[in-house]
This record gives structure tokens, C-alpha cells and sequence, in this order.
């Protein structure tokens, strides 16, 4: 039912007039009315009529209310912003922040943590072994290494090198002969020997030559050679005091003498000595023993020889 003082359903407030009820004015109904207020404002004003309306005790209600809901929400706001804290500071910090942190303070449920897996032995590569080293080779001194070329030659030997007489003469005792035994006998020879008349000056030859050669081949510049001082129980026929060997650069030719070496005999009868560095030309090795020398002899001074045995050539490259 519409008011005579405020107006409603399209009459206007009368002028002067103060509603009890409302609390408006007739002059400003008018006012508002002539403004063309919106329906917002009319049920703003509707609402504080009807606060105006309550009696004190639901005034006091209503504010405690509203001051309840205010306290309600600041407290709400309060926890949502302490929680967005703590999160980002979580986040921040990461492992160190919890290492003095109580197990108490963990929030979530507990979970259990399990151990890890052991190593797969099948998928592990196996472990890696130190390979060995194969011991270095030692090589051996010259003289515990074989030579290279080694043969034999002279009287009664076969293989190996070359052995020849020139100008021999058979008188008895006074010529050439044949000693059966007391030179070197194994590799190949027999331990025979030859005696050769001296010529009877220590200054000439008279032509009665022992040769022997060594075919080495090629790479060699010098050789050792042993010569073979034989024993044949009877000194005439090792008598060479001394004996004299040429070194040849040609076997064919007596006068082609690149190196001379003397020996003695009678020092050394039974055993032999070494000549080192013999010079090889064209790859061959040649000696040559002469006939030069007094025929003293020992004991009666007569029939003296020079003993022509076994040479050995060895070669190392």
C-alpha cells in the first residue's frame, strides 16, 4: 500500500511532509522523483529504511555478526598467505633449508623409502685387466751368437772350403809327406797333415806353396782364422821356426798379398792360434803358407818341415 506522505505507484509525496516510517522528506521525494532515480538506488534506500527499522537488540546481532564474518575472513586471508609463503620458501631453498629440520615438521603422510636397486652384474661391463707385456728380447753378445759362415779346410776335410799344394815333391824324408794323424780331426776332416821342405833361407821361397780358400759371399769385409798347429809326436815334422802365410786377394795369383802373419811352431805344436781381421776381396777368403826357412830342425838339425794342417774361417756380418 502506497504512503501519502512518500508517494508510490506513480503519485508523487505531498509537499512538507516528513514520513515517520520512511524518514524522507516530501520535498526531496520530489526532487529525486523529478530526477528520475534508478532502481539501484531506490532498494539502497529501501534497505537502510529497514535497517533504521530493527530494534536495538537485532542492531547489536547484526553487528556482531558482521563484525564475526570481518574477523573470519582477515584470519582466512592470514593462513592462505602464510601457507603461499612457506611454499615459495620451500621451493627456494630446497635441500639445504631441511637439513636442520625436525622430522616432526614433514607434513604429508609417511611414506616409505625403499633401498636402491643393487647393480645388475650382467649389464656392468666386466672390469678391465692390465694386458701383460711381452719381455723384450735380449740380444745376445757377438760372441754368444754363431757366425754367419764357418767352414773347414785343409788336409784330409771335405766340404766346407778349398785346400790345394803346389809344387810337391815326394823324396823321403827330404820331400814332401803325408802325417796320418795329429791334426784336427771332427767337422768334416780326417786329422792328416802334409810336411813341406823349407826352402833353406828365411829370406826366399823356393816354390812349394799350402793354400786354402773360402768362398764367404758378400757382406762381410774381414774374418777371423784359426790355424791348426798339429802334434804328430815327431818334432821334424812340425818344425817351422817361424812359419810365414801370406793373405791373398787372389787365390790364382801368389803375388796378390795384402796381409803377412807369421807363427812358430815349435811353441805352439798340439794346439793353434787365431788371426783376426783377415781381409776378404770378392767375397773370398785366401791364405797361403810358403816354403821360406832354414832346415834346422831339432835335435840333429836336419829334415826340418813346415806343418800344413787345418784352417777354420768364420765370418760374422
Amino acid at each position: 500500500m502506497a504512503c501519502e506522505q512518500c508517494g508510490g505507484e506513480g503519485s508523487p509525496a505531498l509537499p512538507g511532509t516528513n514520513c515517520p516510517e520512511c524518514g524522507t522528506a516530501g520535498g526531496t521525494a520530489r526532487r529525486e522523483w523529478a530526477g528520475g532515480p534508478g532502481p539501484g538506488r531506490s532498494r539502497g534506500r529501501a534497505l537502510t529504511g529497514r535497517l533504521l527499522l530493527l530494534s536495538r537488540r537485532n542492531k547489536l546481532l547484526l553487528t556482531g555478526a558482521v563484525v564475526v564474518a570481518v574477523v573470519a575472513l582477515t584470519v582466512s586471508a592470514a593462513d592462505l598467505y602464510g601457507d603461499t609463503s612457506q611454499a615459495s620458501g620451500a621451493s627456494g631453498d630446497g635441500p639445504a633449508g631441511g637439513a636442520g629440520d625436525d622430522i616432526g615438521d614433514l607434513g604429508g603422510a609417511p611414506q616409505r623409502i625403499a633401498p636402491a636397486d643393487p647393480p645388475n652384474d650382467a649389464s656392468s661391463p666386466p672390469p678391465l685387466r692390465a694386458t701383460p707385456k711381452p719381455p723384450a728380447k735380449v740380444r745376445p753378445p757377438d760372441e754368444a751368437r754363431g757366425p754367419a759362415y764357418s767352414a773347414w779346410a785343409g788336409p784330409g776335410c771335405t766340404g766346407g772350403g778349398l785346400y790345394r799344394e803346389e809344387n810337391r815333391f815326394g823324396d823321403g824324408d827330404d820331400g814332401w809327406y803325408t802325417v796320418s794323424s795329429g791334426g784336427h780331426r771332427g767337422d768334416g776332416c780326417d786329422g792328416r797333415f802334409t810336411a813341406v821342405p823349407m826352402s833353406g833361407t828365411s829370406t826366399e821361397d823356393s816354390g812349394g806353396r799350402a793354400t786354402w780358400s773360402w768362398y764367404v759371399g758378400s757382406g762381410y769385409g774381414t774374418c777371423s782364422v784359426a790355424v791348426v798347429v798339429p802334434d804328430s809326436g815327431r818334432d821334424r815334422d812340425v818344425a817351422g821356426r817361424p812359419t810365414t802365410y801370406n793373405v791373398l786377394s787372389d787365390p790364382d795369383d801368389p803375388g796378390s798379398v795384402v796381409k803377412v802373419f807369421e807363427i812358430d811352431q815349435t811353441e805352439l805344436r798340439g794346439s793353434g792360434l787365431v788371426i783376426e781381421k783377415v781381409p776378404v776381396h770378392d767375397q773370398k777368403l785366401t791364405v797361403q803358407l810358403v816354403d821360406r826357412g832354414e832346415d834346422q830342425g831339432d835335435g840333429d838339425g836336419s829334415g826340418a818341415h813346415h806343418a800344413a794342417a787345418q784352417m777354420r774361417a768364420e765370418c760374422r756380418a
